[in-house]
């Protein structure tokens, strides 16, 4: 229990030196809004979450709003939401240069994040990546769908065998 309770402590002490990095950060640069610590992104993120929570049926719009202000738990998930959201973007992107699609596949999956980080962006740079992220899976929803629920890969198995087939190999 003792090396489990020191993991504990080490992971808080690094909890600690992120918050006094981020909070030593201009307000608005990229790097305090990744690591949760900007102000005004943090009070966009909670609005977000009273107005969501407000929808929901017989929940009132004021206890939202209160849970969204005051509840630990709450601010701590909220502030992983921007890095995440940046995490997110970043692997589409690296997904759409080095994955092993076709050009026509890659252009579509660019288009898809352009559209969903320009339809976003009212959410500021966090809505941006999050919009792009979301854009990129919808693009690889579709290509899934409309490719027979196969990838790339499996078609071309597939033709490869029928030609085999074809030619009496197999």
């Amino acid at each position: 229990m003792d090396a489990l309770r020191q993991l504990g402590v080490s992971i808080g002490d690094l909890g600690s030196m992120v918050d006094d990095y981020a909070t030593a950060q201009p307000t608005g640069s990229l790097t305090k809004i990744a690591l949760g610590a900007d102000p005004n992104t943090q009070m966009g993120l909670k609005r977000g979450l009273a107005k969501l929570g407000g929808s929901i049926p017989g929940v009132s719009k004021e206890a939202a709003t209160r849970f969204a202000l005051t509840n630990p738990v709450a601010k701590n998930a909220l502030r992983v939401v921007p890095g995440l959201s940046f995490l997110g973007a970043g692997a589409a992107a690296a997904d759409i240069l080095t994955g092993e699609e076709s050009f026509g596949n890659k252009a579509m999956d660019t288009a898809a994040m352009g559209i969903g980080g320009l339809l976003s962006a009212g959410g500021g740079p966090v809505g941006i990546a999050a919009g792009a992220s979301l854009g990129k899976a919808a693009s690889d929803g579709v290509q899934f769908l409309l490719g027979g629920g196969k990838s790339a890969e499996q078609r071309k198995l597939e033709e490869a065998l029928a030609l085999l087939q074809t030619r009496g190999v197999v």
